[in-house]
């Protein structure tokens, strides 16, 4: 069984037992984002992470997100962080503290992988808060799970 904060008041404690949770904690996807070029990177966590946060409940969606990813490239480390903050904010859930650690955030601005200049204004343009805020252009198009 696998403890995380209350989703609606950052005490307590939320149980799950449901494996395809608690093998599927954002920080377990780590191992296998080190080990891709950034456009597999991408696709694992929009794709892979955000069918399962799409599927959980937001009890589960705590437990997916408490736990934080150990740091293993400052853009994605900044990714991960707004990815979380975006969709917690999404869902009425506070994101986890971890998110707003200083090391999650990037001192310059970084593409998403995967545009083209042509689409640069719209990604700008569509950029989540959250996102923006942790220094990661990416548009919010590009989030949805299909």
């Amino acid at each position: 069984m696998t403890a995380a904060p209350s989703p609606t008041t950052g005490g307590g404690s939320a149980c799950v037992d449901d494996p395809c949770i608690t093998e599927n904690r954002l920080a377990c996807y780590v191992p296998a984002l080190r080990d891709c070029d950034d456009m597999f990177r991408r696709r694992i966590v929009l794709h892979g992470f955000g069918t399962v946060w799409r599927d959980a409940n937001n009890t589960e969606r705590a437990v997916l997100a408490a736990e934080e990813p150990e740091r293993f490239d400052p853009r994605w480390d900044a990714f991960l962080a707004a990815y979380i903050e975006h969709f917690c904010r999404c869902d009425g859930l506070e994101a986890p503290g971890w998110t707003r650690r200083p090391r999650r955030y990037l001192q310059h601005m970084w593409w998403s992988p995967g545009y083209f200049d042509f689409e640069r204004g719209r990604v700008i343009v569509t950029t989540p808060p959250a996102f923006y805020a942790h220094g990661v252009w990416i548009a919010d198009s590009d989030l949805l799970v299909v």
